[in-house]
């Protein structure tokens, strides 16, 4: 395992505009799919249903540019929670969104083309329930629904999947990783942790302790990158501290992480932040 730790002290932020409750939003036009009765619950884009949470999500899909002339190339997939707000721009939380994030690395060369995926909802959120009080449902969803129709409609590479999060995000995205990283086919390798609070009860600190206990953990080495606001509330710094500590005291032979505190931000500056230096950090061959 390879932990590296840094302390930075960002520019004082810009005002954050006020939050806005964000549209259902059409995403880009992906290629047509024949459509069946056992695809109408199913739809990517668009309404997925899920008997396994017993709720529908709204599912958004971004392509890269060449992937209908490129026919022959199969590309790594990055999923983003909170798609509502995250996905692609049109929410005040993060105003370029993860497809201008992307967009922009891949031009730079930090990062390759990518299909992204933003998990949402249509309605009311539904975040409180999937992410804390039932994660294990909603794990189930991903990993038996929506990862098999995006692999069986899109040209994926289907390894070394991303998984990002912030704030009750980040801590669905490293619960995720403690629950699946001894797995001999885990459905995500990479983990982008903004922001979370691992102190909401005892599923994360159980749950590492449950893998510490393993006498392997894998084969499919892990990467995660863990950050949090210097100046956020002070249960997400020091849950953030802890987290890191314990990963470096375990000293996981198939888990690479960096931990990092930016400095002057707080918990909604950092996003745009350390979404992009997480991309780049996680797609960097080799780790820096």
């Amino acid at each position: 395992m390879s932990a590296v730790v840094v302390f930075g002290c960002a520019p004082a932020p810009e005002a954050v505009p006020p939050v806005t409750t964000s549209p259902v939003t059409t995403p880009r036009v992906v290629p047509e799919t024949t459509t069946t009765l056992a695809d109408l619950d199913r739809q990517t884009p668009g309404l997925f249903h899920s008997s396994r949470v017993g709720d529908d999500f709204q599912i958004y899909v971004d392509l890269p540019d060449d992937y209908e002339t490129d026919t022959d190339v199969d590309y790594p997939v990055v999923y983003i929670l909170d798609g509502d707000w995250y996905f692609d721009g049109t929410n005040a939380r993060l105003p370029r969104g993860v497809i201008g994030i992307v967009s922009s690395l891949v031009y730079t060369g930090d990062m390759p083309p990518a299909i992204l995926v933003g998990i949402g909802y249509p309605g009311a959120t539904g975040r409180g329930r999937d992410f804390i009080a039932t994660p294990r449902a909603f794990h189930a969803f991903l990993v038996g629904d929506l990862i098999p129709t995006i692999d069986e409609r899109f040209r994926t590479v289907p390894t070394g999947r991303t998984l990002i999060g912030h704030s009750d995000g980040a801590y669905s995205a490293v619960y995720a990783l403690l629950r699946f990283m001894d797995s001999a086919d885990p459905p995500f390798t990479k983990y982008i942790a903004i922001s979370g609070n691992y102190n909401k009860g005892t599923l994360i600190w159980d749950t590492e302790e449950r893998l510490s206990r393993q006498a392997e953990t894998g084969d499919t080495t892990a990467s995660l990158y863990l950050a949090v606001g210097g100046m956020d509330e002070h249960e997400f710094v020091v849950s953030n501290s802890r987290l890191a500590d314990i990963l470096a005291e375990r000293d996981y032979e198939n888990l690479d992480f960096k931990t990092r505190i930016y400095g002057n931000a707080n918990h909604g500056d950092l996003v745009q932040r350390a979404f992009t230096d997480g991309l780049k950090w996680l797609f960097a061959s080799p780790h820096e």
